[in-house]
Order: structure tokens, then C-alpha cells, then sequence
């Protein structure tokens, strides 16, 4: 029963043996995941996880810090030429940089928009908290305890201003913007 609309995923996990994971989504939406490992050339498939849509999304939000160390570098590459960017067209100053970062955004399509909040979202949602929130009771850190308040504070403000975005770039998607008269 495997979705075939969608691409399954495979990653090259070792040579020696030769071990591949693989993740597969079902047509009932659960992910299929598991490994596979070529020996004697035979192929020995590994122990089969069946995630629902609930463990999928708690997995995601936890890769993405993740994802986030993995691509920053490359983002900062990029920051001195969009910066100058932004004030050969709109002058010196934090201004500047506010207006063509907005004006960038507006040239992304809004169905990857959508999918972009989407993922913000969930990075920061519920699954998330609640991991923070136990790490708050748990540190005797003054320090951590005010670093960890201080990223609730901001992720919670977050996650309300993205649902929203996500909601309007998907009536604008979908054309539910359209206002009839």
C-alpha cells in the first residue's frame, strides 16, 4: 500500500555492508521505515517502522534544529551579497534590509510558502514545547532556565504568527482570497 504519487526516500547509511535506510509513505499516511542490507548479495531487509502521522511530525520538528546547523553556514555565505543587495536598492540601514527581505518573500510561489510555514510550525509546535518545557523543570541552571523562557516566549508568538501566514498563502493558493463582490 505504498503512496506511489510520492518518492520514497533512500539514504546511503554504510559501505561495509552495504546498508541503505529507506522510508516509504502509505497510502493511509503512516511512514514505512527501515533498512535495508546487501550481503553475500542478498538483500536482508532490517526491522520495519510503522510511524503514524503524529510520530512523523514529533520526528520532524526534532531533526529540524538539525537541518538548521546543516544549512546555516550556506545562508550566512550568501548573507554579504543579499545585503548589498538590499542597499544598492533601498539604502543603508536595518530598514533596507527589512523591505527586501519582505520583497524576497513575495517572489516565492505561495504553495512553497505554505509548505515553508508549515514546516516553521510544526519545528516549533506543541512536541516541541512540551520537550522545552521539560527541560525548563528540570535544569538548575539560572541561565538555562532564562534562555529556555525567553525561546518559549518567542517560539509560542511564532507559532501563532505562522499558522496565520500559512493560512492566508494558502487562501491565496487556493483562491479563497478572492473576494466576491
Amino acid at each position: 500500500m505504498v503512496d506511489n504519487e510520492r518518492p520514497g526516500l533512500e539514504i546511503f547509511l554504510s559501505a561495509a555492508p552495504p546498508t541503505i535506510l529507506f522510508a516509504e509513505r502509505l497510502r493511509d499516511g503512516r511512514i514505512a521505515l527501515g533498512t535495508r542490507t546487501t550481503v553475500d548479495g542478498q538483500i536482508r531487509v532490517g526491522e520495519l517502522h510503522l510511524l503514524d502521522s503524529t510520530a512523523s511530525t514529533e520526528l520532524a520538528a526534532w531533526l529540524a534544529p538539525t537541518v538548521e546547523e546543516a544549512w546555516i553556514e550556506t545562508v550566512r555565505e550568501r548573507q554579504e551579497e543579499s545585503l548589498q543587495t538590499a542597499h544598492d536598492l533601498y539604502g543603508e540601514g536595518p530598514e533596507a534590509v527589512d523591505r527586501f527581505a519582505s520583497e524576497v518573500l513575495r517572489e516565492i510561489p505561495a504553495d512553497l510558502m505554505v509548505r515553508a510555514l508549515i514546516l516553521l510550525v510544526n519545528s516549533i509546535g506543541p512536541a516541541t514545547r512540551e520537550r522545552l518545557v521539560a527541560r525548563l523543570n528540570s535544569t538548575d541552571s539560572a541561565r538555562e532556565d532564562t534562555w529556555l523562557r525567553q525561546r518559549l516566549s518567542q517560539e509560542h508568538e511564532a507559532f501563532a504568527f505562522g499558522v496565520s501566514a500559512a493560512a492566508l498563502f494558502e487562501a491565496l493558493r487556493t483562491g479563497a482570497a478572492e473576494v466576491e463582490e
